[in-house]
């Protein structure tokens, strides 16, 4: 190896600087292995889905239950409807009363899924969750039915002698139930509480919520939230006031027959 100017030896600098390289990369190899994750094993993954369904699953089923609700309320009113508007045919009244039958089990059912979701607890099986029970079908059961009662008062369908003073009793029960808790009145735009299933009307208990959360009925102590429009009520008020209106609007047209004949005469 060539000397310098001053005869002495130079060292290989190339050599060292190749060799400092390597190092330098060996050592920037074990630094990203060591930052690089390590791959989650099988069961990690089992348990990262699992904590996933338990996350996701109770609020897609709250949303089915909240349809599934919606759903209730429009069959229930396009069934009412469908009674009042074919009011002469006897038939669908019972029809009706056995629809709302099963409607009635399929809420309860509902109702019972939605409180275990709340209270965390995920149905191992779906199978037969919703499923609904028999309702009876039996015509002596079906006729004492306030829907059927008030159905054949209606559409003047006569009863037996016996029955008349139930159909009375129902009559007068019915109308207390139409009464509003707070106003005393007969209701207007009725909502429910499905916390307690008791019924107002949606100004009484608009004023109330201002002062007291509780249910307003005596010796109820539930609160008073998520209430909903109460389907039932607002159909037995509207055939109410049809059954009203509808002696009232004979009785004038027979005023006016009588004016008009009485006109002839002269």
């Amino acid at each position: 190896m060539a000397g310098g100017p001053d005869g002495k030896r130079r060292t290989p600098v190339k050599a060292e600087r190749r060799h400092s390289s390597s190092e330098e990369d060996d050592s920037s190899d074990e630094e990203d292995q060591r930052s690089r994750p390590r791959p989650r094993t099988i069961e990690e993954w089992k348990i990262v889905i699992e904590e996933e369904v338990q996350r996701t699953v109770p609020e897609a089923l709250q949303q089915v239950v909240a349809n599934a609700r919606n759903q209730r309320h429009d069959l229930l009113r396009f069934a009412l409807e469908g009674v009042t508007a074919a009011r002469n045919l006897a038939p669908l009244a019972k029809d009706y009363v056995r629809t709302q039958g099963h409607i009635g089990h399929f809420d309860a059912k509902l109702s019972e899924l939605h409180e275990e979701l709340q209270a965390g607890r995920v149905p191992s099986s779906f199978d037969h969750l919703l499923k609904v029970d028999w309702y009876p079908a039996d015509d002596d059961i079906l006729n004492k039915h306030e829907y059927v009662k008030l159905f054949d008062a209606v559409a003047g369908i006569e009863r037996e002698e016996d029955e008349d003073e139930d159909v009375m009793v129902q009559e007068s029960n019915s109308l207390r139930n139409m009464s509003c808790p707070i106003t005393q009145m007969i209701m207007q735009d009725p909502v429910k509480n499905p916390e307690c299933g008791h019924t107002y009307s949606k100004v009484g208990i608009e004023s109330h919520l201002k002062h007291k959360q509780s249910c307003p009925v005596a010796g109820c102590r539930k609160r008073v939230q998520n209430l909903e429009p109460d389907v039932d009520m607002e159909v037995l008020i509207a055939n109410r006031s049809r059954t009203i209106s509808a002696p009232t609007a004979a009785g004038a047209t027979a005023v006016d027959s009588d004016s008009e004949e009485e006109h002839i005469v002269e």
